[in-house]
């Protein structure tokens, strides 16, 4: 299944970092080991505390509370759970803090994912301020099950629209300065200035919402649905992207694919990158072997230069879309080309895309960091409510 960017900014911080952040407090918790590659699964985060603090207040609404509680569950799946692997905890918070279970209470995921499904949506006003000095207080402890003393990376995930009515800078800092690792995870219509005073920095690795969790699940959702298809990846490569950003998107290619039943009879995947030009990196008819696909997709390159996506659609429709290189139209396999861009294109790409969903080819969009979502518009199908994902925001890259 997809990761949440959670997952990967947690496998993703290093010692150096760790010890920035936190200004390495007494007692801090060690950095796990570095490994910066963005490729890993959530389960190879080994060994962490992590803490979820939920806001449960009444600004927040049953909706977005059952979407947050979604996103606990999808993460915490992905974890490898155990009383010498990764302990959760949880607390959620309105006018007061409440503990709905700590760190030593859930060593397996047969009892933690049923409690999860149990706490209630308790309504309130926001007091996230109150909340994070509470977590120090009566999560982060020996007591609790916190193991510090051993070193193991301690983790807070407040998941919250940021609209305290007490003062976040002060708790933040001090739950920081505890060696705890602070992420933001934005419900709704976030403030993201109140986020990123909570969150560790630099913000785009510490912050995101689940707006866009949300959006790019139900794309996943859609590929693993096409139990036969031809998906073909047309991935922006240009220098626009940045090479953080060409990180991510190699992250969430190798997430998808994941998810996909990979076989000459399933699904096929290509991969084409392009800036001035386009470069077929995969056909259709190059992997019937999942590992090996992903495996390559590791070591996709980044290569910079301009962005001609008109051009690269161009040049799937005519290149990879076709029989001679795998492609299965002619027996009724659904065609489908996932287009990941920041939308700034230096040719037309209106027409090029036109012709491609005239080929018979369904066509998603997705946005990478301040993508131009007129643009996404003009390439995807109908509708666009289901096709276009601009997600990979400026600040909220981590999905």
């Amino acid at each position: 299944p997809l990761l949440s960017g959670l997952c990967m900014c947690v496998q993703g911080y290093g010692g150096t970092e760790l010890g920035e952040q936190t200004g390495a407090a007494v007692g801090a918790a060690a950095p796990a080991r570095s490994d910066t590659t963005s490729e890993n699964k959530c389960a190879k985060v080994t060994v962490a505390d992590i803490v979820f603090l939920v806001d449960g207040s009444s600004s927040i609404g049953i909706d977005n509370f059952t979407l947050a509680r979604d996103f606990l569950k999808s993460v915490i799946t992905g974890l490898d759970i155990g009383p010498d692997k990764v302990r959760i905890g949880l607390a959620q918070y309105s006018d007061e803090p409440h503990q709905e279970f700590l760190l030593k209470d859930h060593m397996d995921k047969s009892s933690l994912l049923p409690a999860l499904d149990e706490f209630p949506y308790r309504t309130g006003n926001t007091a996230t301020g109150k909340a994070m000095d509470f977590l120090v207080k009566q999560y982060f402890t020996e007591e609790a099950g916190s193991r510090a003393k051993e070193r193991v990376p301690q983790i807070a995930v407040v998941i919250t629209n940021g609209d305290s009515a007490d003062d976040i800078v002060a708790p933040a800092k001090s739950l920081r300065q505890h060696g705890v690792i602070v992420f933001g995870i934005g419900v709704g219509q976030a403030n993201l200035m109140e986020l990123k005073a909570i969150a560790n920095r630099p913000s785009e690795r510490f912050l995101l919402t689940i707006d866009s969790y949300q959006a790019l699940q139900r794309l996943t959702e859609d590929c693993k649905a096409a139990n036969v298809a031809d998906i073909v990846f047309i991935v922006d490569e240009s220098g626009s992207i940045g090479t953080a950003n060409f990180k991510m998107v190699r992250t969430f290619l190798h997430s998808i694919v994941s998810g996909l039943e990979i076989s000459w009879a399933k699904v096929r995947v290509g991969i084409v990158m392009y800036s001035n030009g386009a470069s077929p990196q995969v056909y259709l008819d190059s992997f019937d072997d999942k590992s090996e696909l992903l495996n390559f997709i590791k070591i996709l390159p980044y290569r910079g230069g301009g962005t001609n996506t008109g051009a690269a659609l161009n040049y799937a429709r005519d290149n990879v879309f076709i029989k001679a290189r795998g492609s299965r139209k002619e027996q009724g396999v659904q065609q489908v080309a996932v287009v990941i861009t920041d939308g700034k294109s230096q040719d037309d790409v209106s027409t090029a895309a036109a012709d491609l969903r005239r080929a018979g080819v369904t066509i998603y969009a997705i946005g990478v960091k301040e993508a131009n979502k007129a643009l996404l518009d003009q390439m995807a199908s109908y509708p666009h409510n289901k096709h276009v994902f601009n997600t990979f925001e400026n600040d909220l890259q981590q999905v």
